[in-house]
C-alpha cells in the first residue's frame, strides 16, 4: 500500500511485530515438536527476538517501504521480501558472532527465517490482492488531471483504463482542443472530459483539486511546458512528465549535473554500475568453472563423437559481435560439414549440412557447451542477448529500432528471448524486444529466473535427419 494511504512507519512496525513472534514460535518447534535440548532458555530467545524485531524494522523501513510501487508488482514484492529477510538473518548471525554467543540454535534462526518469509510475504500478498480489488471497484485511487495531447497522452490514458488496479483516476484533460482518446470506455466518457485550453489550467486546478498532474505534451505543444509547470507549482500540485519521446526512453532513467548543467540519461543500464557488473562477472566465473569441471566427461564424449562424425576439427569458431561492438571468436562443437559460407550464413533447423550426431547435440543444445570458455575468458556471459554475425549486425541496425542497444552488455549463452522460444531462425524484432527488456531491467533475480527457465528449454525444435548422412 502506498505511503500516502498507510504510513511506511506503521507497515514496518507490523513487520517487526511478526518477526518478534516468529523466533519464540521457532523455539517451540525446535525444542518441543522436534524434542531438542536447548542450551539457553525460552526467555533468552525472547530477548533475541526483540533485537531481531528492531533489525526488521530498520531493514524493511529502508529496503522495502521506501518504494511506492511495491503493491503493483507481486514479483517485486517477493524479491524484496527475500532480500530484506536474508539481510536481517545475516545481520542476526553476525551480531551473535560478535557478542560471542556460541550455543544459540542455528536451526531456530533458520526456522524463524522461513516463518518470516511465510508470514511477512503472506501479509504483503494479502494486501496486494486486497488493494487491487478495492481499486478495481473505483476506491482508494489517486485523482489525476492530464495536461497534453498526442501519442504520449493517448498511451497514458490507455494504461489507466486498461489497468484500473494501478490506482489512477482521471478527472479530465487540458489540451489545445478536444481530443479523441480511443481507450476511454463509453461508461467513463462523461467523467473524463475536456476541461479547457492550457491558458485556463490555473482555474481548472483550483476547481478540480487533483492530487497530481500528468503532463504529456506533444512535441508541437512543448512551448507550453514552462507555463504548465509553473502553474502547477504555484497551486502546490505534484507534477509528473511523460516526454514526447517516451517511446525512445527506458524505464531506467538517471540525472546528472555537468558543471551546473542538468542532464537526463534516457537509457540507464543497471550493468553500467560497477557493483552490478562485478556481481554478474563473479556469477559468470563461478558457473562457467563449475560447469566445465562437472561436464568435462560429457564434453570429452561429445568431442570424440564430433571427430568421428565430421572427420574434421572438433571445434567450430565464428566471428560474432560482443559488448561495445567488439568482435570475438565464439566457440561451438562442430555439428556441420565444413563449407565456404560458414562464417556468414545462418543455420536452419533442417540444414542439410548437419551430420546426424551434429543434429543430435544441436537438438539438446550441447553444441553450445564450449562457449563456457568464452564466458571464462570474458567475451560472453552466461545470460545475455545472443551474439550476432557481423554482416547481420550491419543489416539489422538499419532495419530494427533499438537493435544496437543489445551491444551495451556482454552477449550470453542463453537469454531472455531464447527461454521464450525465440532462438535460431526466428523473428529478430521479437528477440530485440526481449533483449532490450532484459538489458533495461537486469537484476540478479532475473538472471536466476532465466537460468531456471533455460533447463527445460535445452531441448529445442531442431529436427533430426532421417538418415545418417555424413557419419
Amino acid at each position: 500500500m502506498e505511503s500516502s494511504h498507510l504510513s511506511a512507519q506503521k507497515q514496518a512496525l507490523v513487520t517487526a511485530l511478526i518477526s518478534f513472534l516468529t523466533l519464540p514460535i521457532a523455539y517451540l518447534i525446535r525444542f518441543r515438536l522436534m524434542h531438542g535440548i536447548p542450551a539457553y532458555g525460552f526467555a533468552y530467545y525472547c530477548t533475541m527476538a526483540l533485537f531481531s524485531s528492531l533489525l526488521h524494522f530498520f531493514v524493511y523501513r529502508v529496503g522495502f517501504y521506501t518504494r511506492t510501487d511495491i503493491y503493483r508488482h507481486i514479483g517485486k514484492q517477493l524479491q524484496r521480501t527475500i532480500v530484506c529477510e536474508s539481510v536481517c538473518t545475516l545481520l542476526l548471525y553476525g551480531a551473535l558472532y560478535v557478542v560471542g554467543v556460541q550455543y544459540i540454535s542455528r536451526i531456530v534462526i533458520f526456522i524463524s527465517y522461513l516463518l518470516n518469509m511465510l508470514f511477512i510475504g503472506g501479509m504483503h500478498g494479502i494486501l496486494f490482492c486486497l488493494l487491487r480489488s478495492v481499486r478495481r471497484s473505483g476506491y482508494y485511487q489517486r485523482t489525476i488531471l492530464l495536461v497534453g495531447e498526442g501519442p504520449a497522452a493517448d498511451h497514458y490514458v490507455k494504461a489507466v483504463y486498461g489497468r484500473p488496479e494501478t490506482g489512477h483516476r482521471l478527472l479530465g484533460y487540458v489540451a489545445s482542443g478536444r481530443q479523441c482518446f480511443s481507450a476511454v470506455p463509453a461508461e467513463d466518457a462523461d467523467s473524463f472530459q475536456y476541461m479547457g485550453p492550457y491558458e485556463v489550467l490555473g482555474q481548472v486546478l483550483q476547481s478540480a483539486s487533483p492530487e497530481e498532474v500528468i503532463i504529456a505534451l506533444s512535441a508541437a505543444q512543448y512551448v507550453h511546458i514552462d507555463d504548465v509547470i509553473a502553474t502547477c507549482e504555484h497551486n502546490g500540485v505534484p507534477v509528473k512528465i511523460i516526454p514526447c519521446y517516451e517511446a525512445r526512453i527506458s524505464s531506467q532513467l538517471s540525472t546528472s549535473i555537468f558543471e551546473g548543467v542538468k542532464m537526463v540519461d534516457i537509457r540507464t543500464i543497471p550493468l553500467d554500475r560497477l557493483y552490478n557488473a562485478l556481481i554478474k562477472r563473479c556469477m559468470d566465473v563461478f558457473i562457467s568453472l563449475a560447469a566445465l569441471i562437472l561436464l568435462s566427461p560429457l564434453m570429452l564424449v561429445i568431442a570424440v563423437g564430433v571427430k568421428l562424425s565430421t572427420h574434421d576439427s572438433v571445434f567450430f569458431t565464428q566471428e560474432r559481435i560482443g559488448k561495445d561492438k567488439k568482435p570475438f571468436r565464439m566457440i561451438k562443437f562442430r555439428s556441420m560439414k565444413r563449407n565456404d559460407s560458414e562464417d556468414t550464413a545462418w543455420s536452419t533447423q533442417e540444414d542439410d549440412r548437419r551430420t546426424f550426431f551434429g543434429a543430435l547435440i544441436r537438438k539438446l543444445s550441447l553444441d553450445e557447451l564450449p562457449q563456457l570458455f568464452n564466458v571464462l575468458k570474458g567475451d560472453m556471459s552466461i545470460i545475455g542477448p545472443r551474439p550476432e554475425i557481423p554482416c547481420y549486425v550491419e543489416q539489422f541496425r538499419d532495419e530494427i529500432p533499438l537493435y544496437m542497444i543489445r551491444h551495451r552488455v556482454k552477449p550470453g549463452m542463453t537469454g531472455y528471448a531464447q527461454v521464450h522460444g525465440l532462438r535460431g531462425d526466428t523473428s529478430i524484432k521479437e528477440r530485440i524486444q526481449y533483449d532490450v527488456a532484459y538489458i533495461e531491467n537486469w537484476s540478479i533475480w532475473l538472471d536466476l529466473r532465466i537460468l531456471a527457465m533455460t533447463i527445460p528449454a535445452l531441448v529445442n525444435d531442431e529436427k533430426l535427419p532421417s538418415h545418417k548422412s555424413g557419419d
